[in-house]
């Protein structure tokens, strides 16, 4: 896949001026980004150990070890809403939909980001 084109090239002395520049940031990026995802890999089941071991009285939700601080959440609350709940919520949807269809919603985004994957490998779920 080419590389897109730099528009803001005089925004940041570190862009790139040749394609094999391009290609060079983009290599160090993906091997980066493989990296990421093998140490992911890898700490995942420490965090599980981590888990166990708090389970069982062993550690405190808050604590520091060499000078690092770990603290443990016990994750995003979330509700299941009954049908009646879930229905209204339906109508707010087209509601939303048709308030963008008609312009009367004001749009807004957020900060720009990259998502890079790697390429589709069995061992490398994304």
């Amino acid at each position: 896949m080419p590389a897109a084109p730099v528009e803001a090239a005089s925004a940041s002395s570190a862009v790139p001026d040749s394609a094999g520049a391009i290609d060079a940031l983009l290599d160090a990026v993906t091997e980066i980004k493989a990296q990421q995802k093998q140490l992911e890999q890898q700490l995942e089941p420490l965090l599980e150990a981590l888990n166990a071991a708090m389970a069982a009285g062993q550690l405190d939700p808050s604590f520091s070890h060499n000078d690092w601080a770990f603290s443990h959440s016990l994750g995003r609350l979330s509700y299941e809403f009954p049908a009646p709940v879930q229905e209204i919520e339906q109508q707010l949807k087209a509601a939303k939909e048709t308030a963008i269809q008609q312009g009367s919603a004001t749009e807004k985004r957020g900060k720009p980001f990259w998502t890079i994957r790697p390429p589709k490998a069995q061992d490398q779920p994304f």
